[in-house]
């Protein structure tokens, strides 16, 4: 193959950075940018100079210039998008989480499976250089055996009670809320930098404002979650507790990860992409942790780690090869979503199918 046409489908906040990533690929480009409501795509394809705009997927998959789609588009059309684009002959990047629910995920997988072609699922916030280096840190034995595992994603753009009900509040359009939008992020974080899956949890989820204004007026139920607890057992043993939250102030977008073993231990702070906090070797010994460089092998920008799996995605298929995050650790996820929340209804331990 000597090039890639990459079409976005989506023409929300985040599919800026697909579009931008596939133009910045010396072997691939954005041919196209799909959206039923046209004018929204127009505006998108307008900003960043793609050729052109569509309103009709059926139209777009027909495309000859068309190799590959990214699903960039609310979890609700996730699964249709994905099995017509593979039946159709395209690769497929999909957004996280990979659908509504376990069946669904499965049917892309099965789809992803009888089409031979490469699919990937968006799981960014492995790709920044303290999520690197902390991943490596693990593999070249320097933390030994983990015990426990601590992580959060929090943000704070919820707690006014007047923020619209927007559609991440919504089941039918998400399956979960807070814990699908940024918990299955730092679920696939722990378990991508420890090396070891999730195989059991115990959860909690709350909804804190079960009621906000309509954008046509009114108001609205919402009907998902706006915090999640985890607790989580790994299968090597280690402890695992995570939160996520769209109610905690002042920090921004607050993502941590701590990992404590039987040779050392890491915080690893997303808003430090300069210092891993750790204590190993001699100050592992003597009880000490320190601020350690981050090394330059490492380094990146927010521009390339939010665009890298659109790299990577176009990188395997011109390679004839699988990539990572895959559809199966898509499914892995969101078994591991549809844990929790059985967890939560049933108030026991439920294990990830």
């Amino acid at each position: 193959m000597e090039g890639v046409g990459l079409a976005v489908v989506g023409s929300g906040l985040w599919s800026g950075y697909y579009v931008a990533a596939g133009q910045r690929h010396r072997r691939a480009d954005t041919v196209a940018v799909c959206n039923p409501n046209l004018p929204s795509a127009q505006r998108v394809a307008d900003r960043y100079g793609v050729a052109r705009a569509v309103g009709d997927y059926a139209e777009l998959l027909a495309s000859d210039d068309v190799n590959a789609v990214a699903i960039v588009t609310p979890n609700d059309s996730h699964a249709e998008l994905a099995v017509a684009a593979l039946e159709a002959g395209k690769h497929v990047l999909c957004e996280k989480p990979m659908a509504l629910d376990l069946a669904e995920a499965r049917r892309m997988q099965e789809a992803a499976d009888a089409s031979g072609l490469v699919t990937g699922i968006n799981f960014t916030w492995r790709h920044p250089s303290a999520a690197r280096y902390a991943r490596d840190l693990v593999e070249s034995g320097e933390i030994g055996r983990i015990y426990h595992v601590f992580g959060c994603f929090q943000q704070g753009w919820l707690r006014d009670p007047n923020t619209p009900r927007v559609w991440r509040l919504r089941r039918e359009k998400t399956g979960t809320g807070t814990l699908g939008d940024i918990g299955s992020h730092i679920l696939d974080l722990a378990e991508w930098v420890t090396g070891h899956l999730i195989t059991s949890v115990v959860a909690d989820l709350e909804t804190f404002i079960d009621e906000r204004p309509l954008p046509e007026g009114g108001r609205g139920p919402v009907d998902v979650d706006d915090a999640a607890s985890v607790l989580a057992r790994f299968e090597d043993g280690a402890m695992g507790t995570f939160t996520s939250s769209r109610y905690v102030p002042g920090q921004g977008m607050d993502q941590r990860l701590e990992v404590y073993g039987e040779k050392g231990a890491f915080i690893m702070d997303f808003n430090d992409q300069q210092h891993l906090r750790v204590s190993i070797g001699r100050f592992a010994r003597e009880g000490q942790m320190i601020d350690v460089p981050i090394p330059p092998r490492f380094a990146t920008t927010p521009e390339r780690y939010l665009g890298q799996n659109v790299s990577n995605f176009i990188d395997a298929i011109l390679g004839g090869t699988s990539m990572s995050p895959s559809f199966a650790e898509g499914v892995h996820n969101q078994a591991l979503l549809d844990a929790v929340v059985q967890s939560a209804a049933s108030r026991s331990w439920a294990d990830v199918d």
